[in-house]
């Protein structure tokens, strides 16, 4: 059989290995430029790591992507791309400025609102398909393109304010990724579903060192934030835009792709949300640094890193399956929206409460909270110990 032959869903997986294996080539040459080059998180304030850690995790990220779609006209039909690849590329370069230069807030916005016009009229779709929820089928399009650009700017600082620890925006990164791209693989749109799975092929390296490398740690940085954020945006504008999905499998006229997409993206949006009318609510600049996102409440309680990414991964596919539960016993596209809101809302408070009180008491519920959080470490030692020595494979550091 040729491989221009081969059934769609084995040519993604053949894209999702392609970028696998490219983002696992090209992560130690561009680890020891970071470590040369001295390009390092420093620890600070909001900073978890106690010891500098290379930051150009994304640029490995990025080469796997780039190089997944370069085989991409070889397996699927050609479709355009290139207005994502070009905000992609855009805004892995703003981002690695900020964690070079700590570009000001306004002018990051600036950027970043430029980015979201780019994509929209690349692209020639924005959020505007309401699908008669609260009586709005189709919104005009200033409306729709301004929701479009606050949604992109919300999305994107959703996704960088969640990097607070290891392998958390990854692992959300990835399950987005992956829920988006089972929503275009059935509408038959190839050419996102096949950006989906070479994202989510170009991630997980990057994950495995992040999680379970010593040597070979890497942080994603700003910049692999700021472009996954770009990559999610344009598939939540695809998701939402005017085109009813073509594909062969029907998801009924009942399905909301609102709640849909909100659920997928629940636990970051409602954690920047919270934080954010949090810092509004005391006097302060919603994007002026602190340390009241959930992870940090985690922390503080004493849970470990991969203990936090395992419970906000599992309050996400809550409300993913809150949303699917809802949808197939019928629920209106009202309903299915208030639901997602609600769980996402509820998942997202009630921990936060329940941390910040086990700090302080050691009784009753809080003190399960905080006994959940002292047995939640792994040593380094075992199974773990294996991985790790997989992971970095005799890689040294070399650095004064």
């Amino acid at each position: 059989m040729s491989i221009f032959n081969l059934p769609y869903a084995l040519r993604h997986i053949v894209l999702f290995l392609i970028s696998f294996a490219s983002t696992m080539i090209v992560f130690k040459p561009i680890l020891r430029v970071a470590l040369k080059g001295k390009i390092m998180d420093n620890p600070g304030f909001r900073k978890l790591q106690k010891h500098p850690v290379p930051v150009l995790g994304g640029v490995a990220v990025y080469f796997g992507i780039i190089v997944g779609l370069c085989f991409y006209k070889t397996m699927i039909e050609y479709t355009t791309l290139f207005p994502i690849i070009g905000v992609m590329t855009v805004m892995l370069y703003l981002g690695f400025l900020d964690d070079s230069l700590s570009i000001k807030p306004t002018t990051r916005l600036v950027l970043e609102i430029i980015s979201a016009l780019t994509l929209i009229f690349g692209m020639k779709c924005y959020i505007c398909n309401f699908q008669g929820m609260w009586g709005i089928d189709i919104l005009s399009a200033p409306v729709g393109i301004l929701l479009s650009v606050i949604t992109f700017c919300g999305i994107v600082n959703a996704i960088n304010m969640i990097d607070g620890i290891d392998g958390l925006s990854s692992a959300f990164c990835m399950l987005i990724l992956g829920c988006f791209g089972i929503y275009f693989f059935i509408a038959n749109d190839f050419s996102l579903s096949t950006l989906a799975a070479i994202g989510v092929g170009a991630l997980l390296p990057f994950f495995m060192h992040n999680v379970f490398g010593w040597t070979t740690k890497m942080f994603i940085g700003d910049g692999g934030t700021h472009m996954m954020g770009a990559v999610i945006s344009a598939m939540v504008y695809a998701i939402l835009s005017a085109e009813e999905p073509h594909g062969e499998i029907d998801l009924g006229a009942n399905f909301s792709r609102i709640a849909f997409a909100l659920a997928v993206l629940s636990v970051p949006i409602a954690d920047t949300l919270r934080v954010m009318f949090r810092r509004i609510f005391h006097g302060k600049s919603p994007f002026s640094p602190d340390k009241t996102h959930l992870h940090h409440f985690f922390v503080a309680a004493g849970y470990s890193y991969i203990s936090i990414t395992i419970i906000e991964i599992t309050l996400d596919i809550l409300a993913i399956c809150s949303f699917l539960l809802t949808w197939h016993f019928g629920g209106s596209l009202e309903l299915q929206l208030y639901v997602v809101i609600g769980v996402a809302a509820l998942s997202n408070i009630l921990p936060a409460f329940l941390l910040t009180k086990s700090v302080e008491r050691n009784d009753g519920i809080f003190g399960l909270v905080k006994w959940a959080g002292a047995h939640s470490h792994v040593e380094r030692r075992g199974l773990w110990l294996k991985i790790q020595k997989l992971i970095d494979n005799k890689f040294e550091i070399h650095q004064k």
